[in-house]
């Protein structure tokens, strides 16, 4: 099944969460994704739109807001898995240049899991998915959630993001 197909199977991520994410905050000349996470493959899915100010070379993607965008996905991947983690390595192959202000699919999923370490894989295809833009792998590693907790507990937001992550089990 397409990316395309299983997106719109899916309830959009950011729809639920109580604030903007990293990498987007709704500005579309920034970097505009919708995410969405499907519980019975443990995958993460994504749209994305790189806008005018994700300029690198003309009329296309930075290469830092291409690895963002990975960044970002690939570690919601590994929390909506119940692994709470911090990017360790990330590794990104850049295959064709990115078009700016053209929807892009993303797809992400747990590789393989050895004590604290989450390797995680993804990819960034064209629309038509007939173009490999990019593809990623990265080590995220399981830190103790307890060296958050006087954080999370100041800072509604994340109170609310934990709610939402209980809720996504």
């Amino acid at each position: 099944m397409s990316i395309k197909d299983i997106v719109k199977k899916l309830q959009k991520i950011e729809n639920q969460l109580p604030y903007n994410t990293f990498v987007s905050d709704g500005n579309n000349n920034r970097i505009n994704t919708s995410f969405y996470f499907d519980k019975d493959s443990k995958s993460g899915y994504l749209e994305v739109i790189f806008g005018d100010l994700c300029i690198g070379p003309p009329g296309f993607a930075h290469g830092g807001a291409i690895a963002s965008v990975f960044d970002e996905a690939m570690g919601a991947t590994a929390w909506l898995n119940a692994h709470k983690v911090m990017t360790a390595k990330l590794e990104i192959n850049y295959l064709k240049p990115v078009p700016l202000n053209t929807k892009i699919l993303g797809e992400f999923s747990i590789e393989n899991i050895q004590r604290r370490n989450v390797k995680i894989g993804g990819r960034l295809v064209s629309e038509d998915e007939g173009t490999l833009f990019a593809a990623a792998n990265g080590i995220f590693v399981v830190v103790n959630a307890k060296k958050f907790e006087n954080k999370l507990n100041q800072d509604a937001s994340f109170n609310k993001f934990k709610e939402f992550l209980e809720n996504h089990k």
